[in-house]
């Protein structure tokens, strides 16, 4: 007997934009937004316009959402899991945003040229990539975002080591919010 494929959507509104995004198990909230990345959504520091990247993004609720709530950014969403970059593939098409929004697997900015900058880079870090994706994140990207840009990520544990690590790079870390147990922390390079 053939296993049956089932779909999973993952369907919700933040700030009046209506999300419905193709999932599939294996994938981090694979049945819903989560609420780290429902927190992050609800409190982005959103650029009017440029380059940003959504690194690690699963299947593409930051992105995505990037790309929906300000049509004047390009996107790039990154992830180094074959199946995330499949399913944010698919959820770009669904919403018609491949003039605009690029999904690259990539270990971080592994497979993104050099000479590209980001106004703004989010990430809601996946917990089980642990801390050391948090350090290649932090050492990695001061060269990656451009002057007066931003990073913004959300995080659930770890607060002081992730603004330890920034402040190696960064002079401007500080924590936005702190909602149920998240906190949002945003890098500014002045």
């Amino acid at each position: 007997m053939k296993k049956i494929k089932e779909i999973i959507f993952v369907n919700d509104v933040v700030n009046g934009i209506p999300l419905s995004l193709e999932s599939s198990y294996g994938l981090f909230s694979k049945d819903k937004l989560d609420l780290g990345t429902k927190v992050m959504l609800e409190n982005l520091i959103i650029p009017e316009s440029g380059v940003v990247a959504d690194v690690g993004c699963g299947y593409g609720p930051i992105g995505i959402y990037l790309a929906l709530k300000n049509p004047s950014l390009k996107v790039y969403m990154l992830d180094v899991d074959k199946k995330a970059v499949y399913y944010s593939r698919k959820n770009v098409s669904r919403y018609g945003l491949e003039n605009r929004v690029h999904v690259i697997q990539s270990d971080i900015f592994e497979n993104i040229p050099p000479e590209i900058k980001f106004n703004a880079i989010y990430s809601n870090p996946p917990l089980k990539a642990g801390k050391a994706f948090i350090e290649r994140l932090a050492s990695t990207s001061y060269d990656r975002v451009s002057e007066g840009g931003l990073i913004q990520l959300v995080v659930y544990k770890g607060e002081e080591n992730v603004i330890n690590l920034f402040r190696q790079k960064f002079k401007n870390v500080e924590v936005y919010k702190r909602i149920k147990g998240y906190s949002i922390i945003v890098i500014r390079k002045d």
